[in-house]
């Protein structure tokens, strides 16, 4: 692995995340909650995590099967099967985007409900296009890419002022990138046919999409929960705790898919490298959560003021389970590499029934604060099994 390249191109995807990634947490949102105000941003809260729930697992597994595979296909000299299964995952995806709408807003509403299915599959369709430029390494690309859709959310925010439709935020943004990243890419115009390959690839999808959804709900659904638990206004406050925990968790994120695109075309890789990584991940998680819970109290008081007392009463252990997401995720392209994908299975499966017990019951011992310290053991949980798993299966092999 080229050092110096693989760290350029990591502060560059840093970068490019954190450009539209900044404007929509601490620009974007905030005017959308002191517009609308602390109830029914709740629901908007709702509604985001609902499509990302969904366009971000299919998307992300479509991206990262074809970088995964990319060399076998072009060594049999064949082209077909993914928008195929991209198109699959589109009719999944609007289905169940209208289905959850409805529930959430507790209405039929055919605007509410067009708009959401734009925003997830625009969405959908630029978390797999986007691979274009991982394949060839252009992160300068992605760079500029995520300048666009940075630009397309603050003219989102104008036409929001315009027209009270908060959906206009992304669809705009999503839409001005999907323009840009089609215009460099011919992925969208490769043959819908089935290759000999379209088995394999379908299974792979299959188990990382399973693996991706699993580990995309414990990001995603507390929001999806806390609704129908607490309220909308429960909602505002728990999002708002987590907010600055999720900047940082997103922003190191992208050293995963740089991590991906290099160890794709490694053989192996050494313990003794493996153990430098985990060490300097620590300490970044560790730098990481100091600077978030010293910046967090300002902040949040200037973006929300109404209910930031309450959720900084939540911040040291919404802070400390994001770190915990972000140090995982940097040893999960590793275990994706390395091992049989079926563990992908297994580490996103028994998470969840971590979650689902540990949640629940701290929930309805101690409220919210319960749910969060749920949350908070499931991810060092993940972490833990995650190095165990790379560690069994390395003595294994070696």
């Amino acid at each position: 692995m080229p050092q110096k390249k693989f760290i350029l191109d990591s502060l560059l995807n840093i970068i490019a995340t954190a450009i539209p990634l900044v404007i929509l947490q601490l620009v974007a949102l905030p005017v959308v909650g002191a517009t609308l105000g602390g109830s029914q941003y709740g629901l908007v809260v709702t509604l985001i995590s609902l499509f990302t729930l969904l366009s971000l697992p299919f998307g992300n597994v479509l991206n990262n099967i074809r970088l995964l595979l990319d060399n076998e296909y072009k060594q049999n000299k064949t082209i077909g099967d993914f928008n195929i299964l991209l198109i699959g995952a589109i009719i999944i995806s609007s289905i169940v985007v209208t289905l959850g709408t409805v529930y959430y807003e507790g209405t039929f509403s055919l605007v509410s409900i067009i708009l959401m299915v734009i925003i997830s599959c625009s969405n959908l369709l630029r978390e797999y296009t986007i691979v274009t430029f991982r394949l060839n390494l252009n992160y300068k690309a992605i760079l500029l890419n995520n300048l666009v859709l940075g630009t397309g959310y603050l003219v989102g925010v104008v036409v929001f002022y315009l027209t009270g439709y908060w959906q206009s935020i992304f669809i705009i943004g999503s839409g001005l990138s999907l323009i840009y990243i089609t215009r460099n890419s011919n992925l969208l115009k490769e043959t819908l046919t089935t290759t000999k390959l379209f088995k394999k690839t379908s299974y792979k999808s299959f188990v990382l999409f399973i693996s991706i959804f699993l580990k995309t709900i414990l990001s995603y659904s507390d929001k999806l929960l806390l609704f129908p638990l607490l309220g909308p206004s429960a909602v505002s406050i728990y999002y708002t705790a987590t907010i600055f925990g999720k900047i940082i968790s997103m922003m190191i994120a992208p050293v995963n898919s740089v991590i991906l695109s290099y160890i794709t075309r490694m053989h192996k890789i050494s313990m003794k490298s493996f153990k430098y990584i985990i060490a300097v991940t620590v300490i970044v998680g560790i730098t990481g959560y100091s600077v978030t819970i010293l910046i967090s109290h300002p902040l949040l008081h200037y973006l929300y003021p109404t209910w930031a007392a309450e959720s900084l009463e939540l911040i040291y252990i919404t802070t400390g389970s994001a770190v915990l997401g972000v140090m995982s995720s940097v040893i999960q392209p590793f275990v994706l590499r390395f091992n049989n994908i079926n563990w992908q299975l297994l580490i996103s499966g028994s998470n969840v029934v971590v979650y689902l017990i540990s949640v629940f019951t701290l929930f309805n011992l101690y409220g919210l604060i319960g749910f969060c310290v749920g949350i908070l053991i499931v991810n060092l949980l993940k972490f833990i099994i995650m190095i165990s798993i790379f560690i069994f299966n390395f003595r294994n092999t070696n």
